[in-house]
């Protein structure tokens, strides 16, 4: 699913906001109306500028990879219509992103399994989510649409100031999509991953800089909070590789096996 215009964009909430039960309680839904009058329906969540920042980054990241996530803003909130009057930060910003206009839920049986394995994204999530060290995507964060269409939610977890950029996240969809394989096709997942990895290693920085900055929220300090997750990120790129072999459960390094699937690339590009 390719996703264009992964800019973040301004917009104001309207009055009423409905609290949305959440662990944290900071999130609400609200309609919004954007910077060309556009009225919109959004989840808003209120929170500190440097968890706004994590949000924003998660969002803007996976649109640039054509991932499933919808627009991202960050909207004015007036503490006035915020039931309790309550503010994430100095500046009333709050993390909003748009809702779907579809009805959706979450997977929370076991047909879990069965749907993500035969979800044509669910690698491309996996990897994502082990490189922003999220381990929080199932069952939650993940809202089936229709049509086999999913929306990735909620990366509040993710980013978290305690991990080092070698350090093993063991994203649940990868777990998943390891389940019950055979060594050579564990290698097969690792090769289809690198390929991924590939087009992290590709993204320009300074297109995603742009795109998280805007309107006049460069004048909050926002941008502080953005530098150390970037790089954060460009450093944890060099050890996708590794990362992988273990987020996947690969128990070595067999040439053999190596051997085998790079001669399996050579004949699928000859045919």
């Amino acid at each position: 699913m390719a996703i264009n215009h992964p800019e973040v964009q301004i917009a104001n909430a309207i009055e009423p906001l409905d609290a949305v039960s959440t662990r944290k309680g900071t999130t609400f839904r609200a309609s919004i109306y954007d910077a060309s009058y556009a009225r919109r329906s959004a989840y808003l969540k209120l929170l500190k500028l440097e968890d706004i920042a994590k949000e924003v980054l998660c969002a803007v990241l996976a649109r640039m990879l054509g991932l499933p996530i919808k627009q991202a803003f960050y909207v004015h909130v007036e503490p006035a219509i915020v039931p309790g009057h309550r503010t994430g930060n100095l500046y009333n910003l709050a993390f909003g992103l748009e809702r779907e206009h579809y009805p959706t839920f979450r997977i929370v049986n076991d047909q879990i399994k069965d749907e993500i394995r035969r979800w044509p994204e669910a690698l491309a999530c996996g990897v994502f989510d082990e490189w922003i060290f999220n381990g929080d995507r199932l069952p939650n964060n993940l809202l089936f649409a229709r049509n086999g269409v999913y929306w990735m939610i909620d990366h509040d977890e993710a980013l978290p100031n305690s991990a080092q950029p070698i350090d093993l996240c063991r994203s649940q969809i990868l777990h998943l999509l390891s389940e019950e394989k055979t060594e050579l096709e564990l290698h097969r997942i690792k090769r289809d991953a690198l390929v991924i990895v590939q087009r992290l290693k590709d993204i320009n920085w300074d297109d995603v800089r742009k795109s998280v900055i805007t309107g006049d929220v460069a004048a909050t300090g926002i941008d502080i909070h953005f530098e150390k997750y970037i790089s954060f990120l460009r450093q944890r790129i060099e050890h996708m590789p590794e990362i992988l072999t273990q987020s996947l459960g690969i128990k070595q390094l067999n040439m053999k096996l190596e051997n085998y699937i790079a001669s399996e690339d050579r004949e699928e590009k000859k045919s």
